[in-house]
């Protein structure tokens, strides 16, 4: 039996308004799913603002303020905010953003510091989205495959970081710069890269530079990337962009002294590797299990790099790259005193599991196995992650709030005896640290450039 042409026309099945209403409402679902996790983690950093000066916040910025309105020419102002030093660092974003609130308001707000410096949370959970999503899927499989990362990118388990003017300002942004450089260095699946998208990715590179030490890792990288492209006028740029901030580094640079000499050679020789096995599984916050889970995770990046995973997703890739190179950074620099500040650099350790979940996924997809059971597994681990530290956070910042508004009740009550840091822990560690915030703090206020909140917003 034959049928002629518009016989054929007419017996073709169309989709029914109600599966096309079906389908957007799965999407909305998913972007839903996609975004809660972010709204979650917003909604508990603004409950636990901390719209007031908190540790390093009264040397980093503060007298950092203060220095900077006494300097007379508008050089040394621009020369200060490039090449003042805090501890190991030079903060030249940082100083940046705060310099621009001084011209601006000639007031300093902590409440708008840690703002900016939380906010760029959600840059960074846009670009993982440009770099793990896979175009050939449909909108709601990349939105489904999405899920798993949010979750674990917004778990806030790096709380330590937040609502903290002076490491919301340079823990986080330098992630962005650095992760958005990578970015930019590549275009699509093209083997090059347009002469814009180059310049871009050199300067936001400095960027990175100028807002914390690792993003100085950056430059092997991008030379891991540019070298096969045998473009010589580019490796010469790149090389050449870290010329400025490293300047800035150098200028007047003073070593300092982190932690405590090994009493014996082979301490560090085994301490050294452990705690950089450690910052990759830092998610786990306890030292040997997360030694072990940093180890899975670098034998998995190896798995990654043998099968050419840098072929497929290349951003990824030479991201994780930057990550294991800022690990190296931070286990060689901090050495036994990692796991006092180890909450910190938990954002790379979500970063790391976030690749592999990727790598496996893809990895499982191309020797066509099912993906149902791993993606089970891999959504319900980073539910667990993700709600263990929300709740963490949540108990955690507002411990925190708690103690330094009540600091500043005593120094209310007196200032010229009473610190506004009653914390005994770090009174032990640092017997100077009462001193030096009651200074800096009554030098702002004298200065006009800083005044506590006339009601205390704890309560």
């Amino acid at each position: 039996m034959t049928f002629d042409a518009p016989f054929r026309e007419k017996m073709k099945v169309r989709p029914s308004k109600y599966s096309s209403l079906s389908g957007r409402i799965t999407t909305l679902l998913l972007l839903c799913a996609v975004t809660s996790p972010a709204v979650f983690a917003f909604a508990v950093l603004l409950r636990r603002s901390l719209p007031v000066p908190y540790q390093d916040d009264y040397n980093a910025i503060l007298n950092f303020a203060i220095r900077y309105q006494e300097l007379p020419t508008r050089v040394g102002k621009m020369l200060y905010i490039a090449t003042a030093q805090y501890n190991e660092y030079k903060l030249g974003f940082e100083h940046l953003v705060l310099v621009a609130e001084l011209s601006l308001t000639h007031h300093v707000n902590f409440a708008f510091l840690t703002a900016a410096g939380d906010l760029f949370l959600l840059p960074i959970g846009y670009l993982l989205w440009l770099t793990y999503r896979e175009d050939q899927k449909s909108l709601n499989e990349r939105l489904l495959a999405f899920v798993p990362i949010s979750l674990l990118f917004f778990s806030l388990t790096y709380w330590e970081t937040l609502n903290w003017a002076m490491t919301s300002l340079q823990q986080v942004p330098v992630v962005f710069f650095s992760l958005l450089s990578i970015y930019l260095l590549f275009e699509g699946r093209l083997p090059y890269i347009s002469s814009a998208r180059f310049g871009a990715a050199s300067l936001v590179a400095m960027l990175a530079c100028w807002t914390s030490a690792n993003g100085f890792v950056l430059l092997p990288v991008g030379l891991l990337i540019l070298l096969p492209r045998r473009s010589h006028y580019r490796i010469g740029v790149w090389i050449a962009s870290f010329g400025p901030p490293l300047a800035a580094y150098l200028y007047r640079y003073q070593m300092v002294r982190l932690q405590q000499p090994h009493r014996y050679a082979w301490h560090a020789f085994v301490s050294r590797p452990l705690e950089f096995f450690a910052f990759l599984g830092g998610v786990i916050p306890q030292r040997w299990i997360a030694a072990l889970v940093g180890l899975a995770i670098l034998m998995a990046f190896r798995l990654a790099a043998r099968s050419r995973f840098d072929r497929t997703n290349p951003v990824s890739f030479y991201s994780t790259v930057w990550i294991l190179g800022t690990g190296l950074m931070v286990a060689w620099r901090r050495g036994a005193d990692f796991f006092f500040t180890a909450s910190r650099y938990t954002m790379y350790s979500l970063l790391l599991l976030i690749f592999c979940y990727a790598f496996f996924s893809h990895r499982f997809q191309e020797g066509r196995r099912s993906t149902k059971r791993f993606y089970v597994i891999s959504l319900a681990l980073s539910f667990i992650i993700f709600v263990s530290g929300i709740l963490l956070a949540n108990r955690n910042l507002e411990a925190r709030r708690q103690i330094v508004f009540r600091g500043l009740e005593l120094y209310r009550s007196n200032p010229v005896t009473n610190a506004p840091w009653i914390d005994p822990w770090i009174e032990h560690l640092f017997p100077n640290e009462r001193q030096q915030e009651k200074t800096a703090l009554t030098e702002a206020i004298q200065a006009g450039i800083y005044s506590l909140p006339l009601e205390d917003p704890a309560h």
